[in-house]
C-alpha cells in the first residue's frame, strides 16, 4: 500500500483515537509518525502557575471574584522539524467527560512562548465543546475543582484546519500532524472563591 493511501486511514485512526482519548486517560490524539512517542514529550511550564498546582484566579471566568479570563503565559520547547504548533485546553473532570476549551492552530514554529492574554496572529481556532471559537476560561461550577490541561502540539504542518472547524475536525487533524506534545496542567475551583 502506497503511503498516500494510508493517509486516509492514518487520520480516521487519529480521529478515533482523539475520542477514546479524551473520554478516557486525558492524552489527546495519537502522533502520526512512529517516531513521536513519549521520548518526543517536550517540557511545557508556566511563570505564573506549576504543573498541577492551582492556576490563578485572574486566568479563571468573570463569575469569579477577580476572575479575567485571560490565557495564561506558556513556555516550551520542540522537536526539530516542527512547523507549528497547535494548543488544545481541556477539562478532563466535566460532568459528561473532557471537556474542550480552546482548540488553536497555525502558532509559527519558531515560537516558543504563549503571552498572558495573547492573540496570535495567523492562528486560527477551531469549535470548542460548546460549539464557539475562541478560547473559554476555567469556570468550574461551584465548589468543584477541576484539571485544565494545556496541551500542545509540535505539527509538521501548517494550521491542519480552518477557521471554525468542527471539534472532531480539528482534534483529527492536529493528530494526524503531531510530531510532538507537551502538556502542563493547572487546577481551579473549589477553595477558590466565587
Amino acid at each position: 500500500m502506497k503511503s498516500r493511501d494510508r493517509r486516509p486511514i492514518l487520520a480516521a485512526a487519529g480521529a478515533l483515537a482523539l475520542g477514546v482519548a479524551l473520554g478516557g486517560c486525558g492524552l489527546i490524539g495519537q502522533p502520526r509518525n512512529n517516531s513521536a512517542e513519549l521520548s518526543e514529550w517536550f517540557t511545557v511550564t508556566s511563570p505564573v502557575f506549576r504543573d498541577g498546582r492551582d492556576l490563578p484566579t485572574r486566568y479563571g471566568c468573570a463569575k469569579y471574584p477577580g476572575g479575567e479570563g485571560k490565557t495564561p503565559p506558556l513556555h516550551w520547547s520542540a522537536p526539530a522539524g516542527t512547523r507549528s504548533f497547535a494548543i488544545v485546553m481541556d477539562d478532563p473532570d466535566g460532568p459528561e467527560g473532557a471537556y474542550v476549551h480552546w482548540v488553536i492552530a497555525g502558532i509559527d514554529g519558531t515560537t516558543n512562548e504563549l503571552v498572558e492574554g495573547a492573540e496570535i496572529q495567523g492562528a486560527v481556532e477551531g469549535l470548542t465543546t460548546g460549539k464557539k471559537a475562541g478560547y473559554a476560561p476555567p469556570c468550574p461550577p461551584k465548589g468543584e475543582r477541576h484539571r485544565y490541561r494545556f496541551t500542545i502540539y509540535a505539527l509538521d504542518s501548517p494550521a491542519p484546519f480552518r477557521q471554525g472547524a468542527k471539534l472532531r475536525d480539528s482534534l483529527g487533524a492536529i493528530a494526524e500532524h503531531t510530531v510532538g506534545r507537551g502538556r502542563i496542567t493547572g487546577n481551579f475551583g473549589g477553595n477558590q472563591a466565587r
